[in-house]
């Protein structure tokens, strides 16, 4: 029942990030016309539509507990998204999935002093590793101060910002509030932004823009149903589905062919990742180790 149960938690984080992927290739077809801003507030928007009568049935309020910490969540998140929505466009698709896919080994970094969690030895070297790769991705030459492949490597850094944020949200709210909350003030904090420039979307355009809401609002539904399913160090790896479906939808759609400095970045960054994740002091042996330090 156990294994049956961690293969149903693989299947849920695998369709979520296909989904993920499939968002991410509209928005590169939407942002050869429409303004960044415009697109980030349409994906803002019509998930708050779409989450606004979920959270109403299952919690009966929109109100949080912890404001500031759901405001901090929520603002990390929107810098991240926004950045990794550039780079979605301004990049070839595998590289910029591969560089947002940081995030595991930025939160392993920042959580020794933002959680007081240990950085296993083992972790530090896969840490290594993964930064190693984004050197392949950012090629070591004068492209390294490429700005779009720098602003997306620090959306990776701002998403586990976000990621912090949470994992100490969920000592009071629910992950429906937080969603819900991070979607409505990226929106907020969107609509001035998306005011300027704006650009009436064409009917197709209209369409990708609310497939976009709809499809992520649901990917991030699944991938918190996964981590119902089954532990986080052993589905977690597979969150690097997005980075081979990333490289398989730049080729087929955008004929984008990458290089073999990329594919060896992608790899090396996918095993650092997915190293640091494996490595993780257990939570009890963190609880332990806190529990201790307090004394």
């Amino acid at each position: 029942m156990k294994q049956s149960n961690t293969l149903v938690g693989i299947l849920w984080l695998s369709l979520a990030e296909i989904l993920f992927v499939a968002c991410w290739t509209a928005i590169k077809f939407l942002g050869s016309r429409l303004p960044l801003f415009e697109i980030v507030f349409f994906r803002a928007i019509i998930s708050v539509v779409v989450l606004l009568p979920l959270v109403w049935w299952h919690m009966r309020s929109f109100r949080g507990s912890n404001l500031r910490r759901l405001f901090l969540r929520s603002l990390f998140g929107w810098i991240a998204m926004c950045l990794s929505f550039y780079g979605m466009i301004h990049l070839r698709m595998g590289n910029a999935a591969t560089l947002i896919n940081t995030m595991p080994v930025f939160v392993a970094l920042l959580s020794p002093a933002m959680l007081g969690e240990p950085l296993a030895r083992k972790q530090f070297v896969f840490i290594l590793l993964a930064f190693a790769g984004v050197g392949f991705i950012l090629k070591p030459d004068a492209t390294i101060l490429n700005a779009p492949a720098i602003l997306t490597l620090a959306s990776g850094l701002l998403t586990a910002l976000a990621m912090i944020q949470i994992r100490q949200l969920h000592a009071t709210d629910t992950t429906m509030t937080i969603t819900f909350y991070f979607t409505a003030i990226s929106a907020i904090l969107t609509a001035p932004l998306a005011v300027r420039g704006f650009l009436m979307p064409t009917i197709s355009e209209a369409g990708w823009l609310i497939f976009i809401g709809v499809v992520i609002s649901f990917a991030q539904l699944f991938m918190t149903r996964a981590y119902r399913y089954a532990g986080a160090a052993t589905i977690a790896p597979f969150t690097y589905v997005a980075v081979i479906g990333a490289f398989v939808a730049g080729l087929i759609f955008f004929e984008e062919i990458p290089d073999g400095w990329s594919l060896i970045g992608a790899a090396i960054i996918a095993g650092g990742g997915i190293g640091v994740m494996l490595t993780a002091p257990h939570p009890e042996k963190v609880r332990q180790m806190q529990a201790q330090g307090s004394n």
